[in-house]
């Protein structure tokens, strides 16, 4: 790791920078795995896909 003065203020900073970093990142990988249920109203078909599937 690479060593730097920086005052109490700038590693506080950079501290809370870190965890809302991974906050971000748990919160995308909980979206992107979630499991989610097709609701009706959430996703419709195109009239023209539904003729074409008849």
């Amino acid at each position: 790791m690479i060593e730097y003065a920086a005052t109490a203020e700038v590693k506080q900073g950079m501290a809370r920078a870190h965890e809302a970093r991974a906050q971000i990142l748990r919160d995308a990988l909980s979206w992107i795995f979630a499991r989610r249920r097709a609701s009706a109203a959430g996703y419709r078909v195109s009239r023209w896909a539904s003729a074409r599937a008849s």
